[in-house]
């Protein structure tokens, strides 16, 4: 019976850290971009977005492949902000150019975060993405 109190107390304390440990290391990491994402909203027009966060660099569009696609077929356009220092922010649209979702940036901070942008082939500034970037 000790040993079964045991393994229930290790479950438990690995559960609790396994939680509160990443929420830890990445408390206060917070950039300026990350805070006015967070005031982005569902159906949000693209328009609103890019008033609200500044102009994107990236864009991820249908036809992409490679590491950088879009994850649903009802998601028509995914804008990237680099976030320096952090994870980029990511908002997600649909085919009307309205909100479906997005991502503050707070996925990892840290000297790695450049891993998470995309490649030079989805700049803003590359042909046939200037127009879903203004």
């Amino acid at each position: 019976m000790r040993e079964n109190h045991k393994t229930k107390t290790s479950m438990l304390a690995f559960f609790a850290l396994s939680i509160l440990l990443p929420a830890f290391l990445f408390a206060g990491k917070t950039t300026e971009l990350s805070k006015k994402a967070s005031n982005l909203k569902i159906g949000m027009s693209r328009n609103s977005v890019i008033t609200l966060l500044g102009p994107p660099t990236w864009a991820v569009i249908p036809g992409d492949a490679y590491d950088f696609t879009l994850p649903d077929p009802r998601i028509k356009l995914e804008l990237y902000w680099k976030n320096p220092g952090c994870s980029p922010v990511i908002v997600q649209f649909n085919a009307k150019f309205k909100v479906t979702g997005w991502e503050e940036g707070r996925i990892y901070c840290g000297k790695d975060a450049y891993l998470f942008e995309p490649a030079e082939d989805y700049l803003c500034d590359k042909p046939g993405r200037k127009r879903y970037c203004k």
